[in-house]
């Protein structure tokens, strides 16, 4: 899938133009629309909660609100400039964020948003957003790791293999950059929790899939029956320097995941490397 039009999640955090710098690279790379969405967790000051706080604290309230809001597009639209995009637009939607990133990921080819870091007051909200958008956005996104110089996205992709649908969807969402990459990886690993799949999850079928497509990858495969594939993908990505990942997401239920942890959850909190997800 061509990407033409890209969303960013926009906020007042310091971790911002890391993700808005990003955003901006890819969208000049695949000469994108880049449309920035402005959503942070302040409660809305609704006209009954207005209602009961003094005038001068709502004024006060919508005064510093309105300047976090001017200040962040004018930073979307100075950055935006100085990467030369083709076409930029700017959104502030009212009502629930969660619900927001949702709705307008599904307008985009892909949505851009941040990976939680522990240590941000505002960690739990940027989790709530990134599982949002990747569970019913109904596009591919990506997460931006919180840390460490991201430079170039896409020159070695390590696609996270398991034959479920959600990774076959990644991989047809990543088409686009795996065409123009110089390494792709395609790594599946075999657990005794793989009992009754094909030998190797099917890797034969991906590589054809994507020989079809013009993309030489290089397929490997683990057995292992007690690996936390989370962590192990990790290091094999960290392993071959690769700069991309790309994955299906939640292959179990979100409720399993955030119960009993999962390779989605482990990916989204502890990847150094930009994720593309889908599900």
């Amino acid at each position: 899938m061509a990407f033409r039009s890209l969303l960013v999640h926009l906020d007042d955090g310091e971790r911002c133009s890391h993700r808005l710098g990003i955003a901006t690279r890819i969208a000049h790379e695949f000469t994108a629309q880049l449309v920035g969405v402005y959503l942070v967790p302040t409660p809305e000051l609704t006209p009954t909660i207005a209602a009961l706080l003094p005038e001068s604290v709502v004024k006060q309230r919508l005064r510093v609100t309105g300047e976090a809001q001017d200040l962040a597009e004018a930073r979307f639209c100075e950055t935006s400039q100085r990467a030369n995009l083709v076409a930029i637009e700017w959104r502030a939607p009212a009502g629930d964020p969660v619900d927001a990133i949702a709705a307008h990921t599904r307008g985009a080819d892909l949505a851009i948003v941040g990976q939680p870091h522990p240590g941000d007051f505002d960690a739990a909200f940027v989790g709530e957003l990134a599982n949002a958008a990747v569970l019913h956005g109904g596009r591919p996104v990506l997460i931006v790791p919180h840390s460490g110089a991201v430079g170039a996205v896409g020159k070695t992709v390590f696609v996270a293999w398991n034959d479920s649908k959600e990774s076959a969807r990644a991989v047809a969402d990543a088409l686009s950059v795996l065409a123009k990459a110089k390494q792709v990886i395609v790594m599946s690993i075999n657990t005794s929790d793989d009992e009754g799949r094909s030998e190797g999850h099917g890797v034969a079928h991906i590589d054809a899939y994507l020989r079809r497509h013009r993309v030489v990858a290089a397929v490997r495969h683990i057995d292992d029956a007690d690996a936390d594939v989370g962590e192990l993908l990790l290091a094999q990505a960290q392993g071959v320097g690769a700069d991309l990942m790309v994955m299906g997401a939640y292959g179990h239920t979100a409720f399993r995941e955030r119960m009993l942890g999962g390779v989605t959850r482990t990916i989204l909190t502890k990847a150094t490397m930009p994720v593309l997800m889908s599900h």
